[in-house]
């Protein structure tokens, strides 16, 4: 599956300061934006306000997470959040199990080239490979 590049299909407030993102391909991504709004005095009402946050919308043709004509999160920046920290979560979850990538991408059942890709933060980290981490850590929680 393409990533079909930053445009923002949906947009909710997740936990936290974090916003669950679906991408104009279908992807989705769960995008911590607490360090960014956190840099900025203009989001400090997003930063102490939770009913504020919650309600994120899509901005304009898809181009940003809107708030207000003053508060608005560009799709490139939520982007390039959502690919390095996916490519955090996973190198964690990872390095967490005492895998090597070839390791880790054969226990999930992804090729060793996309599993690099994943990492490098190249492609978005897709819903299904974070399920599997997830069913993966219960499944060894429960033995």
């Amino acid at each position: 599956m393409e990533d079909h590049g930053p445009n923002i299909r949906a947009i909710r407030a997740g936990d936290g300061r974090e916003l669950l993102v679906t991408w104009k391909g279908g992807a989705e991504s769960p995008v911590d934006v607490g360090a960014h709004i956190g840099r900025y005095a203009i989001f400090a009402p997003l930063r102490r306000d939770d009913a504020a946050f919650q309600a994120v919308s899509v901005g304009e043709w898809g181009w940003c997470a809107h708030w207000s004509d003053e508060m608005e999160i560009a799709s490139d920046t939520l982007w390039r959040l959502a690919l390095e920290q996916g490519s955090a979560r996973l190198r964690g979850w990872r390095e967490a199990h005492g895998m090597t990538q070839a390791e880790a991408a054969s226990a999930l059942g992804v090729s060793p080239r996309m599993w690099r890709y994943y990492e490098a933060g190249e492609h978005l980290l897709p819903k299904t490979v974070r399920l599997a981490c997830a069913g993966f850590d219960a499944k060894a929680n429960a033995a």
